[in-house]
């Protein structure tokens, strides 16, 4: 029981909420994605979608363009209501209304195209297909996020990075999480696009308790950030770890406050 509180742990979830409810012109899009190995991009990517979907008063989608088995349906908690996906005769419709009968809705607010995975693995999902079919369907929405999976470069991958407002990339608190943004931004700046790392987001995530002891988080994210991007870590937490649908009721106060900054940040870099 604490009955007397500093300020602070009331007054920043205030400031949170207030960014996160921010006015938008148009909709932003939020692409999470990992340039290495495995990584909790999908538990990520489920975060933040359920963060905007609490905090935001407009419409949230959420997109898995992961291949094969992608974990982002499950830990959204997906059920597979039957809707049309992009087969729907809605999809192309002004009227929000005709193209919800091609969606799933998660929850109050929060929304996903379904069927993307089938589309990608029978190869009628590609970069122009998605500018010109899924893109569209963003306009509905004040924030969609983006489950990139692997950092692949064919052409939907692409096309899902070049439409992003802000990027997260996702990674294992590791030495060689760490190295792995370090030679993705090497290359950033070596092919032209030394300025994008001001429109990145570095999670760090914990799969396991003291997952790299070595591991000297404090060094790496002042590094990258000197860069342009912000870092943040995603401490492990219990219930994230059974890989089960993401309860907000369930997650610890420290992932939920580590979520909502990272929501924050992203909606404020997509700007």
């Amino acid at each position: 029981v604490r009955p007397f509180r500093p300020p602070e742990d009331v007054l920043e979830p205030v400031r949170l909420g207030r960014e996160l409810q921010r006015s938008l012109v148009t909709g932003r899009r939020i692409v999470v994605s990992r340039p290495q190995g495995w990584a909790a991009e999908s538990t990520v990517t489920a975060l933040l979608a359920l963060v905007f979907a609490h905090y935001r008063y407009d419409r949230v989608l959420a997109l898995d363009l992961g291949p094969g088995n992608s974990g982002l349906r499950p830990r959204l908690g997906a059920r597979g209501s039957g809707a049309a996906g992009l087969a729907g005769d809605g999809i192309e419709s002004d009227s929000f209304e005709a193209v919800a009968e091609c969606l799933e809705e998660i929850g109050e607010g929060l929304w996903l195209l379904p069927g993307l995975q089938e589309e990608i693995a029978q190869g009628r999902l590609d970069g122009e297909r998605y500018r010109g079919a899924v893109l569209p369907l963003t306009r509905f929405f004040g924030v969609t996020v983006v489950d990139r999976a692997a950092d692949m470069a064919d052409g939907l991958n692409r096309a899902a990075q070049a439409s992003a407002h802000a990027h997260v990339l996702v990674v294992p608190s590791t030495r060689e999480g760490a190295a792995s943004i370090g030679r993705a931004f090497d290359w950033m700046t070596a092919n032209g696009a030394e300025s994008l790392p001001n429109r990145i987001v570095v999670v760090f995530t914990e799969q396991t308790h003291g997952q790299d002891p070595p591991f000297d988080y404090p060094a790496s994210a002042g590094i990258l950030r000197e860069s342009g991007a912000e870092v943040f870590r995603l401490g492990f937490d219990r219930h994230l770890a059974e890989g089960t649908p993401v309860d907000p009721s369930r997650i610890s106060a420290a992932t939920h406050a580590t979520a909502t900054r990272i929501a924050a940040e992203c909606l404020r870099r997509s700007l």
